[in-house]
């Protein structure tokens, strides 16, 4: 059954929810606030639908390339964290009068998907949300969309946007939009929240406001902002943990679609490595978007919003990103950083693992020395 699978292979998506018949299977979230699938055993049927519906296994390979090119909205990249794209394609998405989906925070700054009509609906799908979002309930909204006659574009991970391909199915599939994003792995919910609390207990106040990458420090920016009213803080733990791999989903580390072999219509991602194919193409370090083509109507789509843009085709092997070739490999000590976050927290986790820790000191200064040799 499907809540007797490892957690390797779960990705939360909850499409297993909204295709049960009967209702028998919940989403309930583990210690590390990730979802999970859980079945009731007293009414399920055992029809076999949510195996048949779970769309976490193998990709079937492309046999070329996709089409990509490289986007720059100029007018979105203050209010954006790469070049745009996905604010552009949502603003063509509501002016035809279809549903959009996708990330934004709720009032505690944890993340879920909501659904929108409009475009101040959709404010808060803007800029990235680096934290797995909340997908309950939000495959059988698409799917009573769907039936209802809408269009929907759906913004989302690989693996959310293949969980509600498989529960739409061909029916209605002319009439999903899909939009996903070269994806780095998705971190702890749980873990998330405490280095929110973190940097609320550093400042004496509630967080007013949230930026997992400051622009004000450029596109290569990596670090968290938080802010307090008027105030603003800059700290790096969380993303120190992120990118270590230290904290993500246990199915990012197997998962399948981490290759150029995508199964949505549009692929969007920060166009890293476009210095290696042109010096002058945002060359500002304001942004840029890398964008691959999945299909026709996702290329009718992106047409629609190109005069607004800036464009530039490219070989995307001379910007291949990790994720577009392989998972993100899982830190070695992944298991005993989660017993240590649930047994003692988060600030022991960025002591001993973190970028508060002599192991991640002496790195640093070993890198300085080299510099300098």
């Amino acid at each position: 059954m499907i809540d007797t699978r490892p957690r390797e292979e779960c990705c939360g998506c909850a499409s297993c929810e909204a295709a049960c018949p009967v209702g028998a299977i919940s989403m309930e979230r583990d210690p590390m606030g990730f979802l999970y699938p859980k079945i009731n055993h007293e009414i399920c049927t055992r029809c076999g639908l949510c195996d048949k519906i779970c769309a976490f296994h193998d990709v079937v390979q492309r046999d070329s390339d996709p089409e990509a090119l490289a986007v720059r909205f100029s007018e979105s990249l203050r209010k954006s964290q790469s070049g745009g794209l996905s604010a552009a394609l949502v603003k063509e998405a509501i002016s035809r009068g279809w549903v959009v989906y996708g990330a934004a925070f709720r009032e505690d700054w944890s993340v879920s998907h909501k659904r929108a009509e409009t475009l101040s609906e959709a404010e808060g799908f803007r800029r990235s949300k680096y934290v797995q979002s909340d997908m309950e309930g939000i495959p059988s909204a698409v799917l009573s969309d769907l039936k209802s006659g809408r269009n929907v574009l759906f913004t989302g991970t690989p693996c959310q946007c293949a969980g509600i391909a498989s529960l739409a199915g061909e029916k209605y599939r002319e009439r999903l939009f899909l939009a996903d994003m070269v994806c780095h792995g998705t971190p702890s919910p749980a873990v998330w929240l405490s280095a929110l609390r973190r940097q609320e207990k550093k400042a004496g106040e509630k967080v007013t406001g949230v930026t997992f990458r400051d622009v004000e420090k450029g596109w290569h920016s990596h670090v968290e902002a938080y802010f307090f009213g008027d105030k603003k803080q800059v700290d790096d733990a969380y993303t120190y943990l992120f990118y270590q791999h230290m904290i993500l989903r246990p199915s990012c580390g197997s998962c399948p679609f981490a290759s150029l072999s995508r199964t949505t219509d549009l692929t969007m991602a920060d166009c890293w490595g476009i210095e290696r194919v042109s010096k002058d193409f945002a060359s500002d370090d304001r942004g840029c978007s890398l964008c691959l083509i999945g299909s026709e109507k996702g290329r009718d789509l992106l047409e629609a919003v190109l005069p607004g843009a800036e464009t530039l085709p490219l070989d995307v092997r001379k910007v291949m990103q990790p994720n577009l070739e392989h998972p993100s490999d899982l830190h070695p000590l992944s298991s005993s950083i989660e017993n240590d976050y649930l047994r003692r927290g988060l600030d022991y986790v960025i002591r001993r693992y973190g970028n508060l820790s002599l192991r991640y000191r002496l790195d640093r200064f070993v890198a300085k020395v080299k510099r300098h040799l």
